[in-house]
């Protein structure tokens, strides 16, 4: 009784009206044949399908197995085509769009999504035509852990949105469903928290060479997609990605970027948040470089692992026996001993943080007991002459840019990272002098320096030829960024070998070159404050490991003064008389 007075209830729908209704909108789409276009209606109306835009993979599929009844194979994929057709054209009708201009990116479902149905047109449109069908059909129906799902679905979007070329898309799509699987079948819920060894393993499933060359890396394109779209800065994702974070341009250098800090290599996750922690107020309170911070975190980062095979793991419960143990086993490395002080003293601010932030009662080492003595040592660095005259007699064979950075380095003496990131507006004329305008990303200050005017003549030329601007670096890289300091010495490495410098036994070491500036200098009488200057060092003693004639210069003197009439020359005469 109840369920006829519902039925007498519910507004009667008029089939007539429906499938006019159907009619009206398959004519409205641009299928030129009619007995396709009718097929489709056909399998509509008998499914009671009602509006184009019900149309999705599922129906896609049940009208595949409708057709297998009553057309031939061959002419199957022209009915499909026009399915595909009709729903592209629903997808374009029902269009939105935000307020910067961009289709809205949909809502997560647990659905099965089918690219050449994407509701954003450019992305249905995009795999309309896709001959690689296999990356077409992402199934979020599937038994998984609904984060894992959601991943997969944030990062297949940034890919889609963020590729550099079809394909690098092509790649990254193929290893994400591979990763996917593997994932799904481990039932690991986060990527982003993913182990070094259920990454390795990950890569144990791609079988041959070219799988691992082209999907091997899907686990850190991955993860760099989940850090850059996250609302908030993940700071427990075992990877960071620099590009999130906003730092002061100052603490960075362009021409040796640190691109992310990895928390993977330690195993124990206590100890991985602490460290995680530290580098989080590193970043945020310090204003350290953040490539000393990575160096920083390297030294704890070895420090941890090491720990992590001890007895105690837990970093807060270390004893004075076991940091002894690992600081005597530390020196018997070879290592300088600039660099032993370095580790020593970067556990120490580790252990500081902990202590302030109340994880530890007390440091369980004594800093100053283990550091290291170190002794300034002087190196001769300078370039023969004979070197430098073979590369000058063959530089015109060498690219453009590298010449020219060349240049910088053999009469300037600049670091490289000076020249990678010299900007448009760094040349200027004083009365009749050239001048260089630097930034120092060591010292992080400016400095003004002469140079020669044939030097400001090129780089004018150069400035002038690829229009730089002011604030435009002068030497760019592909993307317009800051020139590479590796790429520079590949290249310079690779000119030399072409040009066979000493016979292809040259080794380029671009630092070499400031000590032959500070060696020239000095020779020739320029007193030492005005090369420390020049160089722009804080402190002489660093200016006087640069010129690397000084002992001889020194003996030189000693000889001449020994020379004259005095007692120190007799005494120095009657040693050389009796053979001692």
């Amino acid at each position: 009784m109840l369920a006829k007075v519902l039925q007498l209830t519910e507004p009667q729908v008029n089939k007539e009206e429906l499938i006019a209704q159907l009619e009206k909108e398959l004519m409205a789409c641009e299928v030129s044949n009619i007995s396709y276009r009718n097929k489709l209606k056909g399998f509509m109306i008998e499914n009671e399908i009602w509006h184009i835009s019900e149309l999705d993979y599922h129906w896609r599929v049940e009208y595949e197995k409708y057709l297998q009844s009553g057309v031939n194979k061959t002419s199957c994929g022209l009915y499909i085509k026009t399915i595909d057709q009709v729903k592209l054209h629903s997808i374009k009708s029902r269009l939105q769009i935000t307020v910067s201009g961009k289709a809205v990116r949909p809502e997560y479902t647990d659905a099965v999504l089918y690219l050449p149905y994407h509701p954003d047109i450019g992305i249905a449109e995009k795999f309309y035509k896709e001959n690689n069908k296999g990356i077409l059909v992402w199934d979020f129906t599937r038994k998984a852990p609904q984060k894992l799902k959601k991943q997969i679905y944030k990062v297949l979007h940034y890919f889609i949105e963020n590729a550099a070329n079809r394909e690098r898309m092509h790649a990254q799509l193929v290893g994400l469903l591979k990763l996917y699987d593997f994932c799904a079948a481990e039932q690991i819920e986060d990527i982003e928290k993913l182990e070094l060894e259920q990454i390795e393993r990950f890569k144990d499933t791609l079988t041959t060479e070219h799988q691992r060359h082209h999907y091997g890396g899907i686990t850190a394109w991955c993860a760099k997609a989940l850090f850059m779209e996250a609302e908030e800065i993940h700071w427990d994702a075992n990877v960071w990605y620099m590009e999130r974070f906003r730092i002061q341009p100052e603490r960075l250098d362009p021409s040796s970027p640190v691109l992310t800090i990895s928390f993977a290599e330690v195993t124990h996750k206590e100890n991985r948040r602490l460290l995680q922690m530290y580098l989080k107020y590193g970043i945020g309170i310090t204003n350290l470089s953040i490539s000393n911070l990575r160096g920083e975190q390297i030294y704890l980062r070895r420090f941890l692992k090491e720990l992590n095979q001890s007895e105690t793991e837990n970093v807060c419960m270390v004893t004075e026996q076991q940091m002894d143990a690992y600081f005597r086993a530390e020196q018997l490395r070879e290592v300088q001993a600039e660099t032993y002080n370095k580790e020593v003293m970067s556990i120490l601010h580790f252990f500081n943080y902990l202590k302030i932030k109340g994880y530890i009662e007390r440091i369980p080492f004594d800093a100053d007991y283990y550091i290291k003595k170190t002794f300034q040592q002087h190196h001769d660095r300078s370039v023969e002459q004979e070197v430098m005259d073979e590369i000058m007699a063959n530089l015109h064979w060498f690219p453009e840019d590298i010449r020219l950075m060349f240049l910088h380095l053999w009469g300037i003496g600049l670091r490289i990272s000076e020249v990678c990131t010299l900007k448009g507006n760094a040349y200027y004329m004083q009365g009749e002098d050239a001048w260089i305008q630097v930034y120092q990303i060591k010292m992080r200050t400016y400095k003004r320096i002469p140079i020669p005017m044939a030097i400001y003549k090129l780089m004018k030329i150069y400035i002038a030829k690829y229009n730089r601007k002011a604030d435009e670096y002068i030497f760019q890289n592909k993307n317009g960024g800051a020139y590479k300091k590796v790429t520079f010495k590949t290249k310079m490495i690779r000119a030399c070998r072409e040009c066979n410098i000493q016979n292809g036994d040259y080794i380029f070491r671009s630092h070499d070159y400031r000590h032959t500036i500070a060696t020239a200098f000095y020779d020739t009488g320029v007193p030492i404050q005005s090369i420390r200057d020049y160089l722009g060092h804080d402190y002489e003693e660093m200016t006087r490991q640069y010129v690397d004639f000084m002992p001889k210069k020194i003996e030189k003197a000693n000889e001449e003064y020994f020379k004259k009439g005095s007692l120190a020359s007799c005494l120095r005469k009657e040693v050389k008389d009796n053979g001692e």
